[in-house]
């Protein structure tokens, strides 16, 4: 029996609506799009494709100034160079989403990129750093009431105190 590959049905339909959108002058739909290809090229673990089109979502997103699209792009990207073990880069990404998580005051989403942020150091054996993040997110989800992400985030904490010491 011959199965179809989720990801890559998946991949067939993002890029005819990719091109639909594109001409129909849709940007909006064009970053959506777009962002989502990136994330389908992760799990297919085509990486220069994923970030491609990541970058290509990102920059149209920023020029609708749609601030919180932004974040979660950037934040893709971070995961993708973190899986490359392109720790400079994920730091970079995660950053600039984390100052615009502040800006805008989307606690939620700054948590999860603090999370994100301190496990890049934490591959990179930057404890102190990895444990700031972690300490940061905490308290976001404290501060949301995020149960479950508190959860994760103390046990991450505990990982890499030990990992440290």
């Amino acid at each position: 029996m011959n199965q179809s590959n989720p990801y890559q049905d998946n991949l067939q339909l993002w890029q005819q609506y990719l091109a639909n959108v594109r001409l129909s002058g849709d940007r909006y739909g064009e970053a959506i799009a777009l962002t989502n290809l990136g994330a389908i090229y992760d799990a297919l673990e085509q990486y220069d494709e994923a970030l491609e089109s990541y970058h290509q979502g990102l920059v149209i997103f920023r020029e609708m100034g749609d601030r919180s699209k932004e974040i979660w792009v950037l934040n893709n990207i971070g995961t993708t160079y973190n899986t490359l073990a392109q720790y400079d880069k994920a730091v970079e990404a995660y950053q600039s989403a984390v100052a615009i998580s502040q800006a805008e005051g989307t606690l939620v989403r700054e948590g999860w990129v603090l999370r994100n942020l301190g496990h890049t150091y934490r591959c990179m054996a930057q404890y102190e750093k990895a444990v700031e993040s972690f300490q940061q997110a905490l308290r976001v989800f404290q501060a949301t009431s995020s149960g479950e992400e508190q959860a994760e985030v103390m046990r991450l904490l505990q990982e890499v105190q030990q990992e440290r010491d």
